[in-house]
């Protein structure tokens, strides 16, 4: 059941979606397929909310000195790919965050960023030291 009131207000609250985000880099499953969940629901509520995700995604990963959608990325780069439930959220809310962009820029500057990544063996300095 979502509660509209608590979605208006979650979507007012950008701070409240980075912390969301901020989660889907968590050392637990559980925290990340949660925090991954309530994104997804986040995005899919309407249109609009696709491009105050990105803005989230930037913001945390630009004050981490990372690319953004690291968080994710992490999850789709793990070495032994056993956890395809987690696998399967992530690249669905890439994917469903991508198809509400409004425009062709901002799509592209996603897509070329997840490529980037892609092709690199880490994706955030701050996350090879650990």
């Amino acid at each position: 059941m979502l509660y509209v009131d608590g979605m208006n207000g979650l979507i007012g609250h950008n701070e409240t979606v980075q912390w969301l985000y901020t989660l889907v880099g968590s050392k637990f499953r559980l925290v990340v397929k949660t925090a991954l969940k309530l994104l997804l629901v986040f995005v899919e509520y309407t249109e609009t909310n696709a491009p105050l995700l990105i803005q989230a995604v930037n913001t945390v990963d630009t004050k981490q000195g990372c690319k953004p959608w690291s968080n994710a990325m992490e999850i789709l780069d793990e070495k032994d790919g056993m956890d395809t439930e987690l696998l399967v959220y992530a690249m669905t809310l890439i994917n469903k965050t991508l198809a509400g962009l409004p425009d062709q820029d901002t799509f592209y500057d996603v897509v070329d960023s997840l490529e980037e990544q892609a092709t690199r063996p880490t994706s955030c300095p701050s996350m090879a030291r650990e």
